[in-house]
């Protein structure tokens, strides 16, 4: 992704089921991306960053991308957490649908003295969100890189 903000690439990581689909060499039925936003400015959010989806498929059709649609309705789970989240769905010209939910990568969780929902750095550093994680395959992160 670019941020928009003139600052460049913005970090993307593949985690969680789609990372051990491809271990066991299944086909991935959704995909869990995780955004580091680290180094952007404040104004820049996943929910930011994905708004711009539906116009960069179309400017590149050699991704085959027929179709975006954003679900910017939170989970009442995502909601109590406070977390800057969001779910597209992308169609191909085979007519294949992807479900893609998006999160930024989480950093440090504090815990205030009357709440047990944790307070989240939603701009910490990929291996923070990875040791936050339990000991799953959602702990592991495959980095992304777009092809020249």
């Amino acid at each position: 992704f670019m941020d928009g903000e003139g600052l460049g690439a913005v970090p993307v990581f593949i985690n969680g089921g789609y990372v051990r689909d491809l271990l066991l060499g299944k086909e991935p039925d959704d995909l869990d991306l995780s955004i580091c936003l680290r180094g952007c400015a404040e104004a820049v959010t996943v929910a930011g960053l994905l708004e711009k989806l539906p116009a960069f498929a179309a400017a590149r059709p050699d991704l085959g991308i027929t179709e975006v649609k954003l679900a910017t309705i939170l989970s009442n789970e995502s909601k109590s957490k406070q977390l800057d989240t969001f779910t597209a769905h992308f169609t191909d010209a085979a007519g294949t649908k992807t479900e893609v939910d998006v999160m930024p990568t989480i950093g440090e969780e504090r815990y205030g003295d009357d709440n047990r929902v944790p307070i989240r750095d939603q701009r910490g550093e990929p291996e923070q969100d990875a040791l936050r994680r339990d000991l799953t395959i959602g702990a592991m992160l495959l980095r992304v890189a777009m092809a020249p």
